[in-house]
């Protein structure tokens, strides 16, 4: 993986300094080891959009790899991130999970490597959960939800993705069925028309103060 970083990208909002990519792990033992920086986690299954939120949230066009074949994120790849103005932070891009198309023992090779970093890394402060507006919350989000709940200190926000594929009209009505299905906060975003960006960001840096 290929190393980008850029300086001082402008947007509407929070402005990012810098952006880069400092490790993948496809192991655990090739997570790196955790620092005083605070982590946010970005969770979902394959598809929903992950590396285009995470390109959206940093300003950036290809910092995080996209892919149109579900399961490209085959590691935990982890982004030094610096807001303008606020704190330095660790965003942490999960592989994605529902993906059936790879063997069953490398099913649980992801498995083993995401639950135990979610389950152990002390530095991890906020999860980011996307959920694909047009789908909902669905079994392995609620699976991914309960599994979290052991952590009670994680701030908990979904990200409903690819707002822009579903009826305008409908946009309230289902930010509320998803959010109270999942029984935490939940925003509307599109990578495309960056619809969400401050809203998420906000999330984003509260949990991050803690």
């Amino acid at each position: 993986m290929q190393k980008t970083k850029s300086q001082a990208a402008k947007t509407d909002g929070v402005r990012i300094a810098s952006a880069s990519f400092t490790a993948g792990a496809a192991r655990s033992d090739q997570v790196p080891e955790a620092t005083d920086v605070v982590e946010i986690a970005f969770a979902g299954r394959s598809n929903v959009g992950k590396s285009s939120l995470l390109n959206m949230l940093l300003a950036r066009k290809s910092l995080a790899r996209t892919s149109s074949t579900p399961g490209c994120t085959r590691q935990i790849n982890f982004f030094d991130v610096a807001v303008h103005g606020g704190p330095k932070l660790v965003f942490v891009d999960l592989p994605g999970y529902g993906y059936a198309k790879v063997s069953k023992a490398e099913s649980r090779g992801w498995k083993e490597l995401l639950e135990g970093y979610l389950r152990e890394r002390p530095t991890l402060r906020g999860v980011v959960i996307l959920v694909d507006g047009r789908r909902g919350i669905e079994d392995e989000e609620r699976d991914l939800l309960e599994f979290l709940g052991l952590r009670p200190d994680l701030a908990i926000v979904i990200a409903v993705t690819k707002l822009d594929k579903v009826q305008r009209s409908t946009h309230k009505a289902k930010l509320a069925a998803i959010a109270r299905d999942a029984g935490v906060p939940a925003v509307g975003t599109s990578a495309t028309t960056k619809a969400g960006r401050e809203e998420l960001w906000s999330k984003i840096l509260r949990a991050a103060a803690g």
